[in-house]
């Protein structure tokens, strides 16, 4: 069992606030939305444990205790929400739930690039979607494809937890995927460009950096993602 780093837990934390965050965004709604609605507040807690466990599943040395307890935690979470909601939209929190605690287990999914993928479709797929339909009680063409590209943005800078600098064709294939949702979803010109600044800075980035030096790469692929989701969602 591994010892709790302070410094350690202090990054991962502002990195699963980071992560919920980013969430907010691409769900469009204002953010005051989410302190006065009771439910919404119940989803954003939701979310912010499921993102300390995809920390834990993000790093190359896991803290045991830290996932049994998140584990619990999230447990009893999800099944109170689906006692409160029993429609078919929290069934996709409980498969990215199911899917974490899998890709902890590294000898069943041992495959970099499967784990890559499914980590990036489960991360914040199934919060985003009920922040969605809780609030707007419907689920529009356009918030799809905002979860669509949130995927690919969570597959592009998830990169440093699944995969070494030997791998950069991955990673450019995805970009140019990226580019092209935002030019569908009606992103100015300007933003554009910017987009493709961040885009280009992490993959140069990840192509320089020592693939070892697991914290720099992931605070550098946190605050991209950040950037990216501002200007994408505002």
């Amino acid at each position: 069992m591994l010892k709790f780093d302070r410094s350690i837990l202090i990054q991962s934390g502002l990195r699963a606030v980071s992560m919920v965050f980013i969430w907010m965004l691409f769900a469009n709604i204002s953010l005051k939305g989410f302190f006065v609605n009771p439910r919404l507040l119940h989803l954003l807690v939701i979310g912010f444990v499921f993102a300390v466990l995809l920390t834990v599943v993000s790093r190359p040395r896991k803290n045991a205790v830290m996932i049994i307890l998140t584990d619990i935690l999230l447990g009893i979470l999800l099944a109170s929400l689906y006692l409160d909601t029993p429609s078919i939209n929290v069934w996709l929190i409980l498969i990215g739930f199911l899917l974490a605690n899998l890709l902890l287990v590294s000898n069943l999914i041992d495959e970099p690039h499967c784990r890559w993928i499914i980590y990036g479709f489960i991360s914040g797929t199934g919060i985003v979607l009920l922040f969605t339909t809780t609030y707007h009680h419907y689920f529009s063409l356009v918030s799809l494809m905002y979860i669509t590209l949130m995927i690919f943005a969570n597959i592009f800078f998830s990169y440093y937890a699944f995969m070494k600098q030997n791998n950069q064709l991955s990673i450019m294939i995805v970009s140019v995927l990226i580019l092209m949702l935002c030019l569908t979803l009606n992103i100015s010109f300007v933003k554009i460009i910017l987009i493709a600044g961040i885009l280009a800075f992490y993959a140069y980035f990840e192509s320089r950096v020592n693939f070892r030096n697991f914290e720099k790469r992931a605070n550098v692929s946190t605050v991209s993602f950040l950037l990216f989701s501002m200007l994408v969602c505002s």
